[in-house]
């Protein structure tokens, strides 16, 4: 029983450290500070855990999180997520999955913030949006395109875990185009993992019409 304690003391010693780490890491670069997840219209509560999502495509929202840069102008869609903890438990997000569901239910996976720094608008266009490749990332790269912003990577999703009472928040990156509509579009978020409880948690999807 005490290797057992010990063992578990030691988890959340380097939980604490690795979300310190992401934290500072954030504070740092000056980033966006998103709310708690409460504040947010677009949110979903499971036990105590809160996730919240918004979808940012308007200039103003834009501006605010990424200064000059426009993701959205080039048909890259950046999402807010936030998870706060109100409660004793520790979340872990190791293995959590973030996916952009249109309205006819097809999905998008999210594409990695180093991966946009090669991101060319006017390259090759995907057959359908569902199957590998973004334009300008399966065929005709560039070296530095539109999104090579350090902003874009400092900005992304990376916590792995929400400790009691805290908040993690980050942008989740999705190649929609200029035309997505969010009517009917939802944000479905999986693998979240109680390490406390020692169970997963079911899934939260999230309508994204609501928090714009």
């Amino acid at each position: 029983m005490g290797i057992m304690a010990a063992s578990m003391r030691r988890t959340f010693t380097a939980a604490v450290a690795l979300a310190g780490i992401a934290l500072g890491s954030a504070v740092a670069a000056g980033e966006f500070r998103a709310k708690t997840a409460d504040k947010y219209p677009a949110k979903q509560k499971q036990g105590d855990l809160i996730v919240a999502v918004k979808p940012f495509v308007s200039n103003k929202d834009q501006q605010s999180a990424f200064g000059k840069v426009r993701p959205y102008q080039h048909g890259i869609m950046p999402v807010l997520l936030v998870l706060s903890n109100t409660g004793k438990n520790i979340y872990s997000l190791e293995n959590m999955q973030v996916r952009f569901i249109a309205a006819d239910r097809q999905s998008l996976d999210p594409i990695r913030g180093e991966d946009l720094a090669s991101f060319n608008p006017d390259g090759h266009q995907p057959t359908r949006r569902n199957v590998p490749g973004v334009p300008g990332l399966s065929k005709t790269r560039v070296k530095k395109g539109p999104l090579n912003r350090p902003q874009i990577v400092q900005s992304e999703f990376v916590t792995p875990i929400v400790t009691p009472k805290s908040t993690a928040s980050g942008f989740v990156y999705f190649w929609t185009g200029t035309e997505a509509s969010l009517a009917g579009a939802s944000a479905y978020i999986s693998g979240i993992y109680d390490i406390t409880n020692g169970r997963d948690l079911f899934y939260f999807e999230i309508p994204l019409g609501k928090g714009r």
